[in-house]
């Protein structure tokens, strides 16, 4: 069978030249196989989307879905006698080179997570050139994982230590904080993928930071998803205990009081079973 070949999108001049190279070598990776994008990213427990967004430059994917997507590769090369075109080392050594701290406040190795520009050099008349603008840092993708298992929601929502409830307010969120996989994750939903859906609901409660799970959560109240919403708490209650009471801490902050509730219930439930 002939080897099948991609044409694949120029990367943005915003890519740096490390994260660049691996996205390079990742396309040389993916090119081993045949399968469609869709039949690859479903081994990998990845969205389409998201194997599409690392294939093309956008937020470099985590180290169990670099090896996972190496595994499969490799064992279809060696089912159809073509050669890998690097180790899997290589492979992670260039991704740990991609990486790049932006600051403080975020993420390592996401999108906008470029290095600093370098300090102002002075001009030939000895005056100081002016400084460039530092971009602001995209918000980071959904990361998602394969597993996943609801929890049974329970109403002890009176044994949280929080203030009279007066409706939760989930509108209050900034409105520049959406996300943009809430529509993705209505579109799923509505078209019955509900396999995409729960890989989605499970890596968001999973993977995100507490305030982010906070926002995500009401972004799915306030465009009507609220058994997703319920599903990412319950999801949610699955982390470990500090993590737990950051995000039930920044659900309080928020007012959204019912869903500090359930967060706590389904956490306090887990811890038994």
């Amino acid at each position: 069978m002939p080897k099948r070949t991609h044409k694949w999108k120029k990367l943005p001049s915003s890519v740096s030249l490390a994260h660049r190279a691996f996205v390079l070598k990742l396309r040389e990776l993916r090119e081993v196989s045949d399968r469609t994008q869709a039949q690859i990213s479903q081994d990998v427990y990845l969205a389409p989307t998201s194997l599409s967004n690392h294939l093309n430059g956008g937020r470099i994917p985590e180290t169990e879905h670099v090896e996972k997507l190496y595994k499969i590769l490799h064992d279809e090369a060696a089912a159809t006698s073509r050669a890998m075109p690097c180790s899997l080392s290589l492979l992670l050594e260039l991704r740990a080179k991609a990486l790049v701290k932006h600051c403080g406040c975020c993420p390592v190795g996401s999108p906008g997570a470029t290095a600093a520009a370098p300090d102002a050099q002075p001009t030939a008349a000895g005056s100081p050139a002016p400084k460039r603008v530092r971009r602001r840092p995209r918000r980071p993708r959904v990361r998602l994982s394969a597993r996943h298992r609801g929890i049974p929601r329970t109403p002890a929502q009176a044994e949280v230590p929080v203030p009279l409830r007066e409706g939760d307010r989930h509108l209050t969120t900034p409105a520049d904080a959406a996300w943009p996989e809430i529509r993705t994750l209505a579109e799923s939903l509505s078209a019955g993928r509900s396999r995409d859906a729960d890989i989605m609901m499970w890596s968001a409660a999973t993977t995100l930071s507490a305030r982010d799970v906070q926002i995500f959560v009401a972004q799915c109240r306030a465009a009507g998803l609220g058994k997703a919403a319920d599903q990412v708490i319950t999801n949610a209650a699955r982390r470990d205990a500090q993590a737990v009471l950051n995000i039930a801490s920044a659900l309080h902050t928020s007012e959204q009081y019912a869903d500090a509730g359930l967060l706590l219930a389904a956490a306090a439930q887990e811890e038994q079973t």
